[in-house]
């Protein structure tokens, strides 16, 4: 009942840890028209829900100069026929932006799943990643997003053990996830990548480290999981069956 569209290819971003841009090049949006079409023609085939990705879907069309073109295609496939659900994979902190959150919360076929990988929230472990933004920063942002979204389920992913990360660092990240109440949580632990920036950092976090601290954060979520799930008790929801 679902199928994958891929709406760019490539990244711009030069994160410590990651080697796609090596691999894919630079980030090349596709056009709203060639995503609508496609969507049009899984939909007569009985698909019903679009899951829309690439490495960061809310930088669709910047390439092009086309600001706003992301809300444009939310809005567009809102009103594909057949189409059920529409989600977004991946959303980067630095480019989500009002539009595309007032599509999400005003376009009834646009699930309310904000994707976001985070990675870290110790400022210092994210200027080693070369990733942007601070632990504080990124908790205005998922405000944000609750605010313009209500009832929108928020998703990370995280990396323990990228070199250097101290207890400190660690406990920061780990006081994020209790803080922020995310609804799913992926943490992995960090392992070299050759061709990466990281690369040339020792792999200084013993193996045994980075598995305990991958633990006790996967631990600390599943009690916060729990607790919200035992809050919905009672809802009445939509579901597609496999």
């Amino acid at each position: 009942h679902y199928a994958y569209v891929k709406a760019a290819e490539g990244c711009d971003y030069t994160c410590a840890f990651c080697i796609i841009p090596t691999l894919r090049g630079h980030y090349r949006s596709r056009t709203v028209e060639s995503i609508v079409a496609e969507a049009h023609a899984l939909a007569d085939r009985g698909v019903r829900e679009l899951i829309l990705i690439s490495q960061d879907t809310t930088f669709f069309g910047i390439d092009r100069g086309e600001r706003g073109a992301l809300s444009r295609l939310l809005r567009q496939l809102n009103g594909v026929s057949g189409l059920e659900w529409i989600r977004l994979l991946y959303l980067y902190p630095t480019t989500i932006t009002d539009d595309v959150l007032d599509a999400m919360a005003e376009c009834e076929k646009v699930c309310r799943y904000v994707d976001v990988p985070l990675q870290h929230a110790s400022a210092a472990v994210l200027k080693r990643m070369r990733r942007p933004g601070t632990g504080t920063s990124y908790r205005r942002l998922l405000d944000r997003v609750r605010m313009r979204v209500p009832g929108v389920a928020l998703r990370t992913t995280l990396i323990v053990g990228f070199p250097g990360e101290t207890a400190e660092e660690y406990g920061d990240l780990l006081q994020f996830v209790k803080d922020v109440e995310f609804d799913h949580v992926g943490v992995f632990t960090y392992s070299h990548e050759e061709g990466t920036p990281a690369y040339a950092r020792p792999d200084d976090i013993p193996a045994r480290v980075k598995t305990r601290r991958r633990n006790s954060l996967m631990a600390t979520q599943r009690r916060i999981v729990r607790r919200s799930q035992r809050r919905r008790l009672g809802e009445r929801v939509r579901v597609f069956i496999d």
